[in-house]
């Protein structure tokens, strides 16, 4: 896949190390925000030099064809991220798996950028890495996230009881799968 992929409204890039202090603004601006969805996010994610090893292991996954991580940019705006895409536990063997995330500033939510980025980048992932089976977890309450979910094809399969533990309490997740069969809408 490409390091740099446009669609109508966005740029989507692989970040280097050089460009960590891009990424620690965005974890900056919705550091309360993200706590509320993601297990492991701490206050040293806040730091240059943190998210500049982040990306060196980013950079490395990449190389090793197990995950991609696309930060996303308007198209006006290229030195502000106003979001991600990640495709993580990429599988090529003969189930070629993987799992998606995603997440966007809260100031730039329902807007369509998830659903342009996830439109453009679902079927290069497919293409790419020989993808047909796309996982995506997401909590029972974040009917946003089910919804854009649901209206790009995919079905939620599964309820994972405790699967995640946020800020000490466990919380169940909804399993979503989009099949090879199914396309992109």
């Amino acid at each position: 896949m490409d390091n740099r992929i446009e669609s109508e409204h966005l740029v989507m890039k692989v970040l280097k190390p050089t460009e960590a202090a891009l990424v620690a603004a965005f974890y900056s601006r919705n550091f309360e925000d993200f706590a509320q969805y993601e297990p492991l996010i701490r206050k040293q994610s806040l730091s240059i030099y943190y998210q500049r090893q982040v990306l060196e292991c980013e950079n490395k996954y990449r190389a090793e064809g197990s995950r991609i991580r696309y930060y996303l940019f308007q198209k006006y705006d290229p030195f502000r991220a106003i979001g991600t895409v990640s495709f993580r536990e990429i599988n090529k063997d003969n189930k070629g798996t993987c799992i998606v995330g995603y997440k966007v500033d809260q100031g730039f939510r329902r807007r369509g950028f998830a659903r342009e980025a996830l439109s453009t980048l679902i079927p290069m992932v497919r293409y790419d890495y020989h993808v047909g089976k796309i996982e995506a977890e997401v909590l029972p309450w974040n009917q946003p996230s089910q919804n854009l979910l649901v209206g790009l094809g995919f079905h939620r399969t599964a309820l994972l009881k405790s699967r995640v533990c946020i800020d000490g309490k466990y919380d169940d997740e909804y399993l979503y799968v989009l099949d090879k069969c199914d396309a992109v809408k």
